[in-house]
């Protein structure tokens, strides 16, 4: 039996669903319906619904509730109706089905002035804000002019924001006496696995957890009895969000989500989030007593008394709709759902899956029947008491029963549609190459990443040629294996280039590699953390052992100097704390040339150059904060390119990966002391740190710090699916500034491999998205910095190589590799930022660059490392 099941939308519990069950023989006669001519959110006159004056009277909360998430002309209505209950009715607050720490986060930085937009991108779950059709709802809101406040009512964790809920916690509690004692590394363990993955760690106790909440009790306590009216409430505010979070983790450690299926999930499973989300709204509403409240989410939450339907499943269903109205009172809350008379519904960009035609005798039928417009309106709270209707307000699903104890109206829809992609309002992109000169696909989509060999350099210039086609004649397989010269232990996953050639491969987990070679020829075999071998191929057959000398940072002259040693924690902090004076905080520009190639198995697929202009703004801070376009980004110019070679399926591949991970290649992630969390305001307890070394280079002395992400979730990566992130970087101890990072990322291919188990032959966009069976995905990511005339440091060079292998679920291996670099020259100025383009409107794709030989004749490339 299917039961009320959880939607996913990109790392959200998307909705809800009911059983399947056959309606009753109950066909009630027409109820009385008021036709609407349209709902379009820019008709701002209302007068088509003023009626909705006297049926709302009196009510404090309205509901806005929908099927499915998956209705675009639905939230297109809603968006209309927040502007008519905000301009016509008084309304001042609209309360999401989005994190409570977010969304309060989010209202506070709107009150000082900040962007509604990024606010609302950085606490609202993608499934509205990256519609189309939720934009209109964002002028609604903010100080200007009356503007709505926001307020978020799930215990679940939404959007980037729910990142700073531990530090925020520690900020505020800095001033009381025994904040010290709280644990909040395990705080923040817990935040961050909850927010990632919708449930509780299996490597904690939710006894532990629950502990360090009792610890924070007595704090916040003493800080609601401040002198300051501000701190008082910010403290009621913390009191009560961490009670959310408490019933959100019992909930996730009694009642694992994802040990649920379609099959098993029931109705009752949601009761514990509902409670805690009324209890949310209902705090809320008792804090701010003047405030009416708009409630945007889906109706079955929403909904009263669904025991009373004819569905055994919902019996014990308890929805947060129905303890808001017995707390307020039935007069005060009205519940507002939509029905639909045919189209389609589904994830927004998809053609969707069909709405049933409704049965005979159902209230949906019967609206088709009898009203010409395409919406109309229904009251049951005042044309339908008691009346036994069958409709398919909840998931398409025709249940019976005396709606008006569960729903008190319904606008109804002829037709509905998915919502649409928001139109991206930034002219950059997060691909690797420039997709409209390379024909890279989506990264989604993209092929498995290879690598090439870097060509011969000569004076500072990177000599191309012509990739020749090699003599296959005496051509034989060359075996061997790669280990560390110091503990004779495999070096797993290296890679080995073949320079002459312009091909390589990639070693195994047990340093194990082969390659085909027509007769003796260099290989250069590296891995991060270890210097480069350059080795030749043995003449006959026996097995090449190569030995690599871990050496990370090269450095000139070494002394030993005895004095106290600080600890990589205070190094790091102090790097951190010194991040606004040695590096840029304003706009930049730079001008970058990147070389990149990608190989498969043996075969050279793609190898190109290109010079662009890069504008960094100065509010960049994270690789994924362009959320729907909103957040301040980078933009690139391509102005030159001068493709190499292109195999003969150029575009199934890209640098970084068919799973498309950016780290290391894309030129947005080119700067890790401005992007990684690594680098962010309390970062460091999120991460195992250690003092490899001290260095002297002349009269500097430099710290080589060691690091691995305790826990590599969003909240330590920056990104999504990462089994691991460790790596090294070399701090100056004159300035504190970071001089070199260098970072190992390895896909979490459990993870990625079970998604794309459990979803194969499924016709969905996830099965799409999960096509492949990694044995093995690793990135290795190089960056060096420069000082530059005005005293600020600059990325000079960054590097990253990506070898990865698997099959794809239907069986076809592959094994790639791929090269990026990419070398910053400073510009004397920013310049203005590129024109972006109306919202919702598409953006004009960029001019093809040609290739001009008469410009790479001349230019004066970078050497390759």
């Amino acid at each position: 039996m299917r039961c009320f099941t959880w939607l996913l939308g990109s790392l959200l519990i998307f909705g809800l669903g009911l059983t399947q069950t056959r309606a009753q023989s109950v066909a009630g006669p027409l109820v009385p319906a008021r036709p609407i001519a349209h709902l379009s959110p820019p008709d701002t006159t209302f007068a088509d619904l003023e009626f909705l004056r006297g049926e709302l009277d009196g009510a404090r909360v309205v509901f806005l509730g929908e099927p499915t998430h998956g209705e675009g002309n639905v939230l297109a209505a809603k968006a209309r109706l927040v502007a008519y209950l905000q301009q016509r009715l008084g309304f001042t607050t609209l309360a999401m089905e989005s994190g409570f720490f977010s969304l309060h986060k989010a209202q506070q930085e709107i009150e000082t002035g900040k962007s509604v937009a990024k606010n609302m991108a950085a606490s609202i779950f993608p499934i509205w804000m990256q519609t189309q059709e939720f934009q209109t709802v964002l002028p609604l809101v903010g100080p200007d002019g009356g503007g709505l406040r926001l307020m978020g009512f799930d215990p679940q964790l939404s959007g980037d924001y729910s990142d700073d809920l531990t530090d925020d916690l520690e900020d505020f509690l800095e001033s009381e006496k025994g904040a010290k004692n709280l644990n909040y590394t395990l705080l923040d363990d817990v935040a961050g696995y909850m927010e990632e993955h919708f449930a509780f760690p299996a490597t904690l106790t939710l006894g532990a957890y629950e502990a360090e909440l009792a610890k924070a009790a007595p704090l916040l306590a003493r800080a609601a009895n401040a002198p300051q009216a501000s701190r008082r409430a910010e403290a009621a505010f913390w009191q009560q969000c961490l009670r959310s979070l408490g019933a959100l983790a019992r909930d996730y450690a009694r009642h694992d989500p994802n040990a649920k299926t379609a099959d098993t999930f029931v109705a009752a499973d949601s009761n514990p989030r509902d409670a805690q989300m009324a209890d949310n709204l209902l705090w809320y509403l008792r804090q701010h007593p003047t405030e009416k409240v708009i409630c945007w989410g889906a109706l079955p939450h929403f909904a009263n008394h669904v025991e009373v339907l004819q569905n055994d499943e919902l019996r014990d269903y308890r929805p947060m709709g129905r303890a808001v109205k017995t707390a307020l009172g039935p007069n005060q809350v009205y519940i507002l759902g939509t029905l639909a008379g045919g189209g389609s519904h589904g994830m927004r960009g998809t053609a969707g899956t069909p709405v049933p035609a409704p049965a005979p005798g159902t209230l949906e039928a019967s609206l088709l029947a009898a009203v010409p417009t395409p919406y109309a309106f229904v009251s049951l709270k005042h044309d339908a008491p008691g009346r036994q209707l069958t409709t398919y307000a909840f998931d398409y699903q025709p249940i019976a029963g005396p709606w008006s104890e569960v729903v008190d109206g319904f606008v109804f829809f002829r037709s509905v549609e998915p919502p649409h992609w928001v139109a991206a309002d930034s002219t950059a992109s997060a691909a690797a190459p420039d997709t409209a000169a390379l024909g890279a696909p989506a990264a989604a989509q993209a092929a498995p990443p290879g690598s090439l060999s870097p060509a011969p350099g000569r004076g500072g210039t990177v000599l191309r040629r012509t990739v020749a086609v090699a003599n296959v004649a005496g051509v034989r397989p060359v075996r061997g294996v790669v280990l560390d010269q110091r503990t004779r232990q495999p070096v797993p996953y290296a890679s080995v280039q073949l320079p002459e050639l312009g091909r390589g491969t990639v070693a195994d987990g047990q340093g194990r590699f082969t390659v085909a070679l027509p007769g003796p020829t260099p290989l250069q075999v590296s891995s991060l953390g270890y210097t480069t071998a350059t080795v030749r191929s043995p003449a006959g057959t026996e097995e090449l052992t190569v030995l690599l000398t871990p050496a990370a940072y090269t450095l000139e002259e070494v002394r030993v100097a005895a004095r106290p040693l600080p600890t990589a924690e205070a190094i790091l902090q102090n790097a951190v704390k010194r991040i606004p004076l040695n590096y840029e905080q304003q706009d930049y520009a730079a001008e970058v040339y990147t070389y990149q190639r990608v190989t498969s198995f043996d075969t050279l697929q793609l190898e190109d150059e290109y010079v662009s202009r890069f504008r960094v703004p100065a509010g960049y801070q994270h690789f994924t904060g362009n959320f729907m376009g909103s957040g301040d980004y980078p933009s690139r110019q391509l102005q030159q390119l001068h493709v190499l070679r292109r195999g003969p399926d150029t575009l199934r591949y890209k640098p970084g990966g068919r799973y498309g991970d950016p780290q290391g290649h894309d030129l947005w992630a080119a700067d890790p002391v401005r992007t990684s969390p690594l680098f962010k305001n309390r970062g460091a307890r999120r991460f195992q740190l250690k003092l490899d070394s001290v260095r002297y280079r002349g009269a500097d002395t430099l710290y080589v710090l060691s690091f691995a992400a305790r826990n590599a979730n969003h909240r330590s990566t920056g990104t999504y699916l990462t089994g691991v992130y460790q790596g090294r970087v070399v701090v100056r101890r004159r300035d504190y500034a970071v001089l070199r990072y260098e970072a190992l990322w390895q896909l979490d291919t459990a993870t990625y491999n079970g998604v794309a188990r459990k979803n194969f032959g499924r016709p969905t966009q996830v099965a799409s998205l999960y096509s492949l069976l990694f044995s093995a995905d690793r990135t290795t990511h190089v960056v060096t910095y420069a000082k530059a005339a005005n005293g600020r440091y600059y990325v000079r060079r960054s590097v990253g190589q990506t070898a990865n292998a698997g099959r794809s679920v239907k069986g076809q291996p592959f094994n790639m590799q791929s090269y990026t670099a990419h070398f910053f020259t400073i510009l004397p100025e920013a310049g203005p930022p590129p024109l972006l383009p109306a919202r919702n409107q598409p953006r004009t794709p960029a001019p093809a660059v040609p290739d001009r030989p008469e410009f790479w004749r001349s230019y004066q490339r970078p050497a390759l490392p």
